[in-house]
């Protein structure tokens, strides 16, 4: 089951979102929010925040267990540009554009393993060699 939350209009270039994005997908849920603490990147925290709704989408709503989510596809695209500009030397105009983002976060539930049980050993004997080998080494 596929579990989303999405994010509009963040003021972060999507290129610097993705580089966080990119270093959370695979990890469970637990560790990417972790990570996610130490990352030193200004896009951390609305990551952060997307990813701790979608765990909350999918507790509340769908009564899953936080721990068998796992972060499957995590991306940012490219939302509203704002023009904007400095005046420069000999009151030249220096346009600049500040794009915003649209993230996205997806959480996969898996069911937890389960171990399996050994096979049945009892009727088979163990025909190991327990035999001591001594150094069988020449002297030079």
């Amino acid at each position: 089951m596929i579990i989303t939350a999405r994010a509009t209009h963040i003021s972060h270039s999507p290129r610097k979102v993705n580089l966080v994005t990119k270093s959370i997908v695979g990890l469970p849920a637990a560790k990417a929010l972790e990570k996610l603490g130490f990352t030193i990147k200004r896009a951390s925290s609305p990551v952060a925040k997307v990813l701790r709704q979608a765990i909350a989408n999918a507790t509340n709503n769908l009564k899953l267990d936080a721990n068998t989510l796992f972060v499957d596809t995590a991306f940012a695209t490219k939302g509203r540009t704002i023009k904007r500009g400095h005046f420069g030397g000999h009151m030249r105009y220096k346009p600049y554009e500040k794009i915003a983002s649209h993230l996205t976060i997806n959480l996969r539930s898996v069911a937890p393993k389960v171990p399996a049980k050994p096979a049945n050993l009892s009727n088979t004997t163990n025909t190991t060699n327990t035999t001591n080998k001594t150094n069988t080494k020449k002297p030079k």
